[in-house]
């Protein structure tokens, strides 16, 4: 079966009601699980949820393995978790909104939108724009402090709080050697969480609205993702999955951020390089001050809802959260020199079927995801794991070849 034929018998399947997994799949799915099954065996994973979808449906979808160790809960695509820095997007989404508005230009000057002036101590003379965070060539810089504020539950304090203490010299936060860098904004990429909270901050003031809630209006319920969330008090914990580290040897498998090894996020705060049990340790369900970073929570099945949003020049089922224009000026390289093809937040990796797959991954405790897109033929995958440390661009990958090459 070529790609049109696969699309087209997807489609009369959706016209009838039935997208079952094994249905489009069929020929492949023996494939599929085994090389999903070997995956998770070999990198320690303890759960997988993944889908394919293409502008209208989801063509296949199936989970593996469990989404709770100790309860024996099997995963499935609405467990929710952690999406980690796919959150990015949802906080890109959000900023270009107010560029259709008219309430903000990409290239405006941060001083000129926050109440508080952000120097660099290093560079005293340098400004940044909306345009750098983005594009994470700003001089922003995660340090210690970010690392340090993974906490269980929601944050204690407003972003507002947050960024002030990070950003203006006196803060309880503020450290000028770890927080910013030393060359000038445009001059060089380094992938920086906290600009992300300022994105999130900028979001809040131009809007009047706080941040989760100008989501949930604007993008969440427009496409009725009921289920999805940066407050963990707005989600039912109980469909959560829990969020495993695998440990070996003594030491976590897990991302560094600001140059500390986070480690098992426990109700102490990240556990960094304590040397641990071997094997599985849960973390628990957690935060942070700067989450429009990497803190958004929803399920394969929501996520998915989003992604064909964004194969349908930003609109889906009639509702709309993007216009084209702002869709096609994201998914555009920005020419950084020396980087990889590199958006508006959104960056591709290698030619699928001659076109790039833009797309954004995921990594903290606990968490690794990838979202993919191939905006010409229409076609994406998701993939959800519930540990860090597993590479499910390999999934999403293999996913999305199958469905351009499906025989």
């Amino acid at each position: 079966m070529n790609r049109r034929r696969f699309l087209q018998k997807s489609a009369a399947l959706g016209a009838m009601g039935y997208l079952p997994h094994s249905a489009v799949f069929a020929a492949e799915q023996n494939s599929i699980d085994g090389f999903i099954e070997a995956k998770m065996a070999r990198d320690h994973i303890p759960g997988v949820a993944a889908c394919v979808f293409d502008r209208q449906h989801i063509l296949w979808s199936n989970a593996y393995g469990l989404a709770n160790i100790e309860q024996n809960i099997a995963m499935d695509i609405d467990k929710l978790q952690n999406i980690a820095s796919i959150s990015k997007t949802f906080t890109t989404t959000a900023i270009m909104q107010l560029v259709e508005e008219g309430l903000l230009d990409l290239d405006e000057g941060l001083n000129e939108i926050l109440p508080f002036a952000v120097r660099n101590p290093k560079r005293p003379t340098d400004g940044i724009t909306v345009r750098q965070l983005l594009t994470h060539r700003s001089f922003v810089r995660d340090g210690l402090a970010y690392s340090r504020h993974y906490a269980c539950g929601d944050p204690r304090f407003s972003l507002a709080v947050w960024l002030k203490e990070y950003l203006v010299p006196g803060g309880a936060f503020y450290n000028a050697e770890q927080n910013f860098h030393d060359w000038a904004p445009d001059s060089r990429f380094e992938y920086t969480n906290v600009s992300f909270g300022i994105l999130g901050y900028i979001v809040e003031l131009k809007s009047g609205i706080p941040f989760p809630e100008y989501c949930r209006r604007n993008i969440f319920a427009r496409l009725g993702m009921t289920q999805t969330s940066w407050l963990i008090a707005d989600i039912d914990t109980d469909n959560h999955v829990v969020p495993y580290t695998w440990v070996e040897n003594g030491t976590a498998r897990g991302p560094t951020w600001g140059g500390m090894p986070l480690g098992v996020i426990r109700e102490a705060g990240p556990t960094g390089d304590t040397t641990l049990a071997d094997g599985f340790q849960a973390n628990c369900v957690y935060n942070h001050p700067n989450y429009p970073d990497g803190f958004l929570r929803t399920s394969i099945n929501q996520l998915s809802v989003y992604g064909r949003a964004y194969l349908n020049d930003g609109e889906f089922a009639g509702k709309k959260i993007l216009r084209p224009s702002s869709i096609t000026a994201m998914l555009t390289n920005q020419n950084i020199p020396g980087n990889r093809t590199q958006g508006l937040t959104w960056y591709a990796d290698a030619d699928m079927g001659g076109e790039p797959q833009w797309g954004h991954g995921g990594s903290d405790p606990g968490s690794n995801t990838d979202m993919r897109l191939l905006m010409k033929q229409g076609v994406g995958a998701i993939v959800f794991a519930n540990t860090n440390g597993s590479t499910p661009t390999e999934i999403s990958a293999e996913l999305l070849r199958m469905a351009i090459d499906l025989v």
